[in-house]
């Protein structure tokens, strides 16, 4: 595929993957989970820990889309595509969960987005070993980080 081309498909994804709602194939993890009773300041407090795991979501989408990108082995392409489109169910739950707690998405978003996508694109030219690394890591640090935010979530809140 031409490089052009790509590029249009990577931007639209980009497009999608800050301004349309998130397509998701099976059903909200929490779909079965009570709502817990929490006061005003627990629900913010909860809102903002999803909006930062959203952000970190759309973080995602863009360094696996910028790996992508610049990659030069069509089997590295495929897994990172693989792990976008996976990541992508992830978008739509923590965009749910931040509306339902009667918080907001980031308004830096974009901004976080293009960020990650520029490093992700670098990671990407890098080659194929310090792509799968990046990928990796990636995905080490985000584990990391949300058994933090479990940790501090309220504790009556199982969603």
């Amino acid at each position: 595929m031409l490089n052009l081309d790509r590029f249009i498909i990577e931007f639209d994804k980009g497009l999608r993957t800050l301004f349309a709602k998130a397509p998701t194939a099976r059903p909200y993890p929490d779909a079965e989970v009570p709502d817990a009773e929490m006061n005003a300041a627990e629900k913010k407090h909860a809102a903002a820990l999803m909006r930062i795991n959203h952000t970190g979501e759309i973080c995602a989408q863009a360094l696996y889309q910028g790996q992508a990108l610049t990659a030069r082995d069509p089997a590295v392409q495929e897994k990172l595509n693989k792990a976008a489109w996976e990541e992508t169910e992830h978008l739509a739950w923590t965009s749910h969960r931040v509306y339902e707690l009667g918080g907001r998405l980031s308004l830096l978003n974009p901004l976080w987005y293009t960020g990650s996508l520029a490093i992700g694109a670098v990671a990407g030219a890098l080659g194929g070993k310090w792509n799968l690394g990046f990928l990796a890591e990636t995905e080490r640090q985000v584990g990391a980080h949300l058994q933090h935010h479990l940790d501090t979530l309220p504790p009556q809140d199982a969603k």
